[in-house]
Protein backbone atom coordinates (compact mmCIF):
# COMPACT_ATOMS: atom_id res chain seq x y z
CA UNK A 1 0.00 0.00 0.00
CA UNK A 2 1.63 3.48 -1.10
CA UNK A 3 2.14 6.16 1.24
CA UNK A 4 -0.31 9.07 1.47
CA UNK A 5 0.79 12.38 -0.73
CA UNK A 6 2.01 14.61 2.18
CA UNK A 7 1.84 18.79 1.52
CA UNK A 8 3.96 20.84 3.44
CA UNK A 9 2.24 24.61 4.18
CA UNK A 10 1.50 27.06 7.15
CA UNK A 11 -2.18 25.74 8.83
CA UNK A 12 -4.37 28.36 9.97
CA UNK A 13 -5.52 26.20 12.55
CA UNK A 14 -2.65 25.71 14.81
CA UNK A 15 -0.04 28.38 13.28
CA UNK A 16 2.30 26.51 12.02
CA UNK A 17 3.86 25.48 8.79
CA UNK A 18 3.70 21.84 9.07
CA UNK A 19 3.51 18.27 6.49
CA UNK A 20 -0.38 17.83 5.52
CA UNK A 21 -1.44 14.84 4.75
CA UNK A 22 -4.02 14.15 1.97
CA UNK A 23 -6.64 12.37 3.03
CA UNK A 24 -9.02 12.27 0.06
CA UNK A 25 -8.86 14.00 -3.71
CA UNK A 26 -11.60 14.34 -6.38
CA UNK A 27 -11.25 16.09 -9.62
CA UNK A 28 -14.16 17.48 -11.82
CA UNK A 29 -15.46 20.62 -14.39
CA UNK A 30 -16.05 23.19 -13.07
CA UNK A 31 -18.41 25.85 -15.26
CA UNK A 32 -15.97 28.41 -16.89
CA UNK A 33 -16.62 31.87 -18.95
CA UNK A 34 -14.59 33.93 -21.63
CA UNK A 35 -13.62 37.24 -20.93
CA UNK A 36 -16.73 38.66 -22.80
CA UNK A 37 -18.96 36.42 -20.51
CA UNK A 38 -19.51 33.55 -23.35
CA UNK A 39 -20.08 30.50 -20.97
CA UNK A 40 -17.52 27.78 -22.08
CA UNK A 41 -18.16 24.46 -23.02
CA UNK A 42 -17.15 21.08 -21.25
CA UNK A 43 -13.88 20.32 -22.32
CA UNK A 44 -12.58 23.96 -22.43
CA UNK A 45 -12.01 24.79 -19.34
CA UNK A 46 -9.20 23.96 -17.05
CA UNK A 47 -10.22 20.75 -14.93
CA UNK A 48 -10.48 21.49 -11.49
CA UNK A 49 -9.49 19.37 -8.27
CA UNK A 50 -10.56 19.76 -4.19
CA UNK A 51 -8.05 18.09 -2.01
CA UNK A 52 -8.92 17.37 2.08
CA UNK A 53 -5.91 17.24 4.21
CA UNK A 54 -5.36 16.56 7.66
CA UNK A 55 -2.31 18.64 9.55
CA UNK A 56 -0.26 16.43 11.02
CA UNK A 57 0.79 18.72 14.17
CA UNK A 58 -2.71 19.52 15.26
CA UNK A 59 -4.70 17.33 13.52
CA UNK A 60 -7.18 19.30 12.37
CA UNK A 61 -8.86 19.47 8.38
CA UNK A 62 -7.66 21.76 5.47
CA UNK A 63 -9.74 21.64 2.31
CA UNK A 64 -8.26 23.08 -0.88
CA UNK A 65 -10.19 23.62 -4.16
CA UNK A 66 -9.37 24.98 -7.50
CA UNK A 67 -7.93 24.40 -10.94
CA UNK A 68 -6.31 21.20 -11.25
CA UNK A 69 -2.24 21.34 -9.76
CA UNK A 70 -1.36 18.89 -12.86
CA UNK A 71 -2.04 22.39 -14.77
CA UNK A 72 -0.92 25.23 -12.99
CA UNK A 73 1.83 22.90 -10.84
CA UNK A 74 0.70 24.42 -7.45
CA UNK A 75 -1.78 23.66 -4.95
CA UNK A 76 -5.27 24.99 -5.38
CA UNK A 77 -6.36 27.74 -2.99
CA UNK A 78 -7.07 26.87 0.52
CA UNK A 79 -10.35 27.71 1.06
CA UNK A 80 -11.18 26.20 4.64
CA UNK A 81 -9.96 27.49 6.92
CA UNK A 82 -10.39 30.98 5.72
CA UNK A 83 -6.86 31.80 4.73
CA UNK A 84 -4.48 35.04 5.90
CA UNK A 85 -3.15 36.36 2.78
CA UNK A 86 -5.73 39.68 2.17
CA UNK A 87 -6.13 40.43 -1.40
CA UNK A 88 -3.87 42.79 -3.98
CA UNK A 89 -6.19 45.36 -3.33
CA UNK A 90 -4.63 45.78 0.58
CA UNK A 91 -1.43 47.75 0.42
CA UNK A 92 1.54 45.59 0.85
CA UNK A 93 2.22 46.93 4.22
CA UNK A 94 -1.13 46.10 5.70
CA UNK A 95 -1.40 42.76 4.10
CA UNK A 96 2.12 42.31 5.66
CA UNK A 97 1.52 42.94 9.03
CA UNK A 98 -1.83 41.07 9.28
CA UNK A 99 -0.29 37.46 8.16
CA UNK A 100 2.08 37.89 10.66
CA UNK A 101 -0.65 38.54 13.43
CA UNK A 102 -2.40 35.65 11.28
CA UNK A 103 0.58 33.42 12.16
CA UNK A 104 0.94 34.06 15.77
CA UNK A 105 -3.03 34.09 16.70
CA UNK A 106 -3.75 30.46 17.64
CA UNK A 107 -0.58 30.76 20.25
CA UNK A 108 -0.14 34.44 21.39
CA UNK A 109 -3.31 36.42 21.58
CA UNK A 110 -1.87 39.05 22.98
CA UNK A 111 1.07 39.41 20.21
CA UNK A 112 -1.92 39.02 17.58
CA UNK A 113 -3.89 41.96 18.54
CA UNK A 114 -0.86 44.26 18.93
CA UNK A 115 -0.28 43.40 15.41
CA UNK A 116 -3.70 44.34 14.97
CA UNK A 117 -2.95 48.09 16.29
CA UNK A 118 -0.32 47.94 14.06
CA UNK A 119 -2.04 47.12 10.76
CA UNK A 120 -4.87 49.69 12.30
CA UNK A 121 -1.66 52.18 11.76
CA UNK A 122 -0.47 51.19 8.19
CA UNK A 123 -4.02 51.50 7.05
CA UNK A 124 -3.78 55.40 8.75
CA UNK A 125 -0.38 55.99 6.83
CA UNK A 126 -1.69 54.75 3.49
CA UNK A 127 -4.64 57.07 4.13
CA UNK A 128 -1.74 59.82 4.51
CA UNK A 129 -2.92 60.43 7.99
CA UNK A 130 0.54 59.83 9.92
CA UNK A 131 0.65 62.18 12.44
CA UNK A 132 -1.35 62.15 15.89
CA UNK A 133 -2.09 59.48 17.96
CA UNK A 134 -3.85 56.41 16.49
CA UNK A 135 -7.06 57.17 17.97
CA UNK A 136 -6.92 61.02 16.64
CA UNK A 137 -5.65 59.13 13.34
CA UNK A 138 -8.87 57.15 13.26
CA UNK A 139 -10.99 60.19 14.21
CA UNK A 140 -10.06 62.01 11.09
CA UNK A 141 -10.19 58.46 8.88
CA UNK A 142 -14.11 58.60 10.12
CA UNK A 143 -14.57 62.33 9.29
CA UNK A 144 -13.57 62.43 6.22
CA UNK A 145 -15.75 59.41 5.30
CA UNK A 146 -13.26 56.81 4.42
CA UNK A 147 -14.27 55.14 7.67
CA UNK A 148 -18.31 55.00 8.12
CA UNK A 149 -19.53 55.55 11.62
CA UNK A 150 -20.08 51.89 12.65
CA UNK A 151 -16.75 51.00 11.81
CA UNK A 152 -14.99 53.69 13.24
CA UNK A 153 -16.67 52.11 16.90
CA UNK A 154 -15.03 48.83 15.60
CA UNK A 155 -12.12 50.78 15.08
CA UNK A 156 -11.66 52.39 17.90
CA UNK A 157 -12.58 48.96 20.44
CA UNK A 158 -9.84 47.54 18.11
CA UNK A 159 -6.89 50.02 18.94
CA UNK A 160 -8.10 49.75 23.10
CA UNK A 161 -7.89 45.98 22.23
CA UNK A 162 -4.13 46.50 21.22
CA UNK A 163 -3.53 48.93 23.46
CA UNK A 164 -4.48 47.04 26.36
CA UNK A 165 -2.01 43.54 25.03
CA UNK A 166 0.77 45.88 24.71
CA UNK A 167 0.34 47.29 28.43
CA UNK A 168 -1.12 44.55 30.52
CA UNK A 169 1.47 42.59 32.43
CA UNK A 170 -0.84 39.25 32.17
CA UNK A 171 -2.51 37.41 29.49
CA UNK A 172 -5.59 39.52 28.69
CA UNK A 173 -6.32 38.46 25.29
CA UNK A 174 -8.17 34.97 24.55
CA UNK A 175 -8.02 32.62 21.38
CA UNK A 176 -11.94 32.80 21.23
CA UNK A 177 -11.73 36.76 21.44
CA UNK A 178 -9.40 36.83 18.55
CA UNK A 179 -12.08 35.41 16.23
CA UNK A 180 -14.13 38.32 17.03
CA UNK A 181 -11.10 40.67 16.52
CA UNK A 182 -10.10 39.35 13.51
CA UNK A 183 -13.67 39.86 12.27
CA UNK A 184 -13.73 43.14 12.69
CA UNK A 185 -10.51 44.07 10.93
CA UNK A 186 -11.88 42.19 7.95
CA UNK A 187 -14.52 44.21 8.03
CA UNK A 188 -12.46 47.31 8.02
CA UNK A 189 -10.37 45.76 5.23
CA UNK A 190 -13.72 45.00 3.32
CA UNK A 191 -15.14 48.65 3.35
CA UNK A 192 -11.76 50.49 2.63
CA UNK A 193 -10.14 48.50 -0.13
CA UNK A 194 -11.32 45.72 -1.25
CA UNK A 195 -15.10 46.45 -2.01
CA UNK A 196 -13.84 49.62 -3.86
CA UNK A 197 -11.61 47.07 -6.04
CA UNK A 198 -14.52 45.31 -6.85
CA UNK A 199 -16.42 47.77 -7.92
CA UNK A 200 -13.65 49.49 -10.10
CA UNK A 201 -13.13 46.03 -11.32
CA UNK A 202 -17.26 45.81 -12.65
CA UNK A 203 -17.48 48.68 -13.69
CA UNK A 204 -14.68 48.27 -16.09
CA UNK A 205 -16.34 45.09 -16.97
CA UNK A 206 -18.98 47.65 -17.80
CA UNK A 207 -17.63 49.79 -20.02
CA UNK A 208 -16.11 46.63 -21.68
CA UNK A 209 -19.38 44.93 -22.78
CA UNK A 210 -20.83 48.27 -23.62
CA UNK A 211 -17.48 48.87 -25.96
CA UNK A 212 -18.40 45.51 -27.43
CA UNK A 213 -22.23 46.13 -27.93
CA UNK A 214 -21.28 48.86 -29.80
CA UNK A 215 -19.10 47.13 -31.97
CA UNK A 216 -21.67 44.79 -32.63
CA UNK A 217 -24.35 47.34 -33.57
CA UNK A 218 -21.48 49.10 -35.75
CA UNK A 219 -20.68 45.96 -37.42
CA UNK A 220 -24.32 45.22 -38.36
CA UNK A 221 -25.32 48.81 -39.86
CA UNK A 222 -22.32 48.55 -42.38
CA UNK A 223 -23.71 44.77 -43.27
CA UNK A 224 -26.76 46.55 -43.91
CA UNK A 225 -25.00 49.15 -46.03
CA UNK A 226 -23.05 46.99 -47.95
CA UNK A 227 -26.31 44.46 -48.59
CA UNK A 228 -28.09 47.37 -49.44
CA UNK A 229 -25.68 48.59 -51.92
CA UNK A 230 -24.93 45.13 -53.72
CA UNK A 231 -28.95 44.98 -54.19
CA UNK A 232 -28.86 48.69 -55.95
CA UNK A 233 -26.11 47.67 -58.44
CA UNK A 234 -27.85 44.30 -59.20
CA UNK A 235 -30.85 46.10 -60.35
CA UNK A 236 -28.80 48.35 -62.53
CA UNK A 237 -27.14 45.48 -64.40
CA UNK A 238 -30.56 43.94 -64.38
CA UNK A 239 -32.21 47.09 -65.75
Amino acid sequence: MSEPHKHIDFCPHCGNRSPQREVFSHTYRDTWYSSDGRRLGPEEGPLSEAIVCVCETCNSVLVYDGIDHSETGYWPELVYPETSNLPKAVPETVRDIYHEASVVRQNAPNAFAILIRKSLEAICDDRSVSRGTLAARLRILAERGDIPPALAEVTDALRVVGNTAAHGSVQTITTPMTWAIDDFFRAVVEYVYIAPSKLAKFKQQLEEAEKRSAKKKAKKKTKKKVKKKVKKRTKKKSA
